[in-house]
């Protein structure tokens, strides 16, 4: 069933999300409790563990994995999970990562790197590089047969972190896959002001202040923190998938007609009326978008 060519499970979902109070980080009771949150090292909940079989990685706390079930796969999911840089992967992120791992036989990667306000962008490229050399020095892993993908803030930072991969002269991921990724944490596109009325889980305001100080001592228009302002030439295949209920989705097009212009080999799938990482949804709009991840990463784009 449809409503507005949209499906009607997607539709009940922003009907519901319309109700949720969103959390604002510029509130001072919600700024010390992400504080006290952020400077505890974070701890995989025991169901998490039991139900999606997530487990340590190599004897590291702060990063886990998701073997394939025939535990058998030369595939490597790298992936940089959202949460505006602030909050630590949720159950829905766990199942998801669970689909996708089952979905490709592939091993998941998981690092949770550390969070702003007490963490911040410099921090997080420094855990995420030592994991990623993890796997391609100690592990042996080519660059070939690792996929770079994140959604939300870590879309934002997978974007961030092949520039620094690239002017280091270090070995590419074969190909990114960008879900609803945060691109510009100034959120200054003023498209996206058009868009706020339709999207009912971001906040303009409340996420800029959120990315302001994750940046910490560096411009949020630095390409570490904002990617978008960086030169965004000479990178592997990337696919970004949008949908146009989502503030984000302003910088995301803006991206996606840049690299139009400049011939990159940038891919944008835009779905109608979907929210903020939609591809994670238990909704048909969902299902249909892993389907074409799993075809693009297994060559069949």
């Amino acid at each position: 069933m449809k409503i507005s060519g949209r499906s009607f499970t997607s539709f009940l979902m922003e009907t519901v999300f319309k109700f949720i109070p969103l959390r604002d980080r510029r509130d001072e009771d919600n700024f010390n409790k992400s504080l006290q949150t952020s400077n505890a090292p974070y701890i995989l909940p025991e169901k998490y563990r039991v139900k999606y079989e997530v487990e340590e990685y190599e004897g590291f706390t702060d990063t886990f994995v998701i073997y394939p079930e025939n535990n058998s796969s030369d595939l490597f999911i790298f992936y940089l999970h959202g949460g505006g840089y602030w909050s630590q992967p949720l159950s829905f992120h766990f199942k998801f990562f669970k689909n996708v791992s089952k979905e490709l036989n592939a091993n998941f990667i998981l690092p949770v790197y550390p969070k702003a306000p007490s963490y911040h962008a410099i921090d997080v490229h420094k855990m995420i590089m030592e994991r990623y050399l993890y796997l391609i020095h100690d592990k042996g892993v080519s660059a070939e047969n690792i996929i770079l993908m994140g959604e939300s803030a870590g879309g934002g930072l997978a974007l961030s972190f092949l520039q620094v991969l690239r002017d280091q002269g270090l070995p590419l991921p074969k190909q990114a896959i960008l879900i609803s990724p945060w691109l510009d944490v100034t959120n200054t596109n003023p498209a996206m002001i058009d868009i706020q009325p339709y999207d009912p889980l971001l906040n303009i305001e409340s996420l800029g202040y959120g990315g302001i100080i994750y940046a910490g001592d560096l411009d949020p228009k630095d390409p570490l923190v904002s990617p978008i302002y960086g030169d965004l030439e000479r990178l592997p295949p990337i696919t970004l998938f949008s949908g146009t209920h989502d503030i984000l989705h302003a910088d995301i097009l803006k991206y996606s007609k840049i690299a139009t212009e400049k011939r990159w080999d940038v891919t944008l799938y835009t779905y109608e009326k979907m929210n903020h990482c939609f591809v994670g949804f238990p909704i048909p709009e969902g299902k249909e978008a892993l389907g074409i991840i799993s075809n693009i990463i297994r060559g069949n784009k």
